[in-house]
């Protein structure tokens, strides 16, 4: 076992019944998405970071069943990310002599930016340990989800946290409050097949330090002070910072659709082709018709609508 991978002694599979069902969220891109700088002098270099936009409705279904032996048999075989978890899951408890078959259900479109890849991770990392008997904290599941996907969407905590996606680790942790939206869900490029997170370049580091000390510092003191519309002027910020470095297509016509319509702002999918625009709660979806029209007008297509906020996340229960 890797030194310091553990929080606390975890329980061999012979605690366990050997097979388990665990599930995991969904999210829609990003509310903010890019570089944190530490008040360390020891540790002078830019950290990138995200914070997610939770959307309710199901994501991942894991099933695994233990087997002897090391082989991770994974259906869809195409599922290579969670095969991985599954096999780093089981060596960091002590189970290296131990395999077994694990069988993915995901109703999240892939290449959109919606953290299809990390909901199989973590429905996966949560199966395997349930099948060895034991439930691994939010911290572990990070750093493992890390290293089985090279980058992760923080689906594993609650409530709201900056989050170090390529290192597994929680930045800034910015209390348990959600925010309320009627979030108009948009593929921005129905045309492309997404695209690979990880050969996507990152933010600029030094020569954005101002921009992106601001955005987090105005993102913060939205949540602290529970307030939507700057939360969604936040989000709508980062989105404009990011055209930098990965364009979102029509981003202008889109920001400016989302002006008229009376959003409260725009947020977008920093990694993928999917944008939301965000409303008060209390808007009727029914009044979108018009800008409805115009987004596919614009080549894009509209992909429904989300409710957020804390009473919107019902969790299945994860079962062994």
């Amino acid at each position: 076992m890797a030194p310091g991978l553990m929080d606390s002694p975890q329980r061999t599979p012979v605690s366990g019944t050997g097979f388990a069902i665990g599930h995991a969220g969904r999210h829609h891109g990003e509310i903010l998405q890019g570089l944190w700088w530490p008040q360390s002098e020891a540790c002078p270099n830019p950290v990138p970071c995200l914070l997610t936009q939770p959307v309710p409705g199901a994501g991942s279904e894991a099933r695994f069943r233990l087997a002897p032996g090391r082989q991770i048999e994974v259906h869809p075989a195409y599922k290579l990310k969670a095969a991985r978890a599954a096999r780093l899951a089981l060596d960091a408890l002590d189970a290296t002599a131990f395999g077994g078959v694990l069988r993915l259900r995901c109703p999240i479109p892939t290449g959109l930016g919606l953290g299809s890849s990390t909901s199989d991770v973590l429905a996966t990392l949560r199966a395997v340990c349930l099948a060895c008997g034991t439930q691994a904290d939010a911290a572990l599941l990070a750093r493992l989800a890390v290293r089985a996907e090279v980058a992760s969407d923080p689906l594993m905590f609650d409530g709201t946290v900056l989050f170090a996606h390529r290192e597994g680790r929680v930045l800034e942790h910015w209390g348990q409050w959600i925010p309320e939206f009627l979030l108009l869900s948009v593929n921005t490029d129905p045309r492309t097949a997404g695209r690979d997170t990880l050969s996507l370049p990152r933010p600029r580091g030094e020569a954005m330090r101002n921009d992106y000390t601001a955005l987090v510092q105005q993102a913060r003191a939205a949540f602290q002070a529970h307030d939507a519309a700057a939360i969604a002027a936040a989000a709508t910020r980062s989105a404009e910072l990011n055209q930098i470095t990965v364009a979102t297509r029509e981003f202008h016509a889109l920001r400016a659709l989302s002006v008229t319509s009376g959003a409260l702002g725009l947020q977008i999918s920093h990694s993928g082709t999917v944008a939301g625009l965000l409303f008060a709660p209390q808007t009727e979806p029914h009044t979108f018709k018009p800008l409805l029209r115009r987004l596919r007008t614009l080549g894009m297509a509209p992909l429904g609508t989300y409710r957020t906020g804390h009473d919107n996340f019902p969790a299945p229960p994860d079962r062994a």
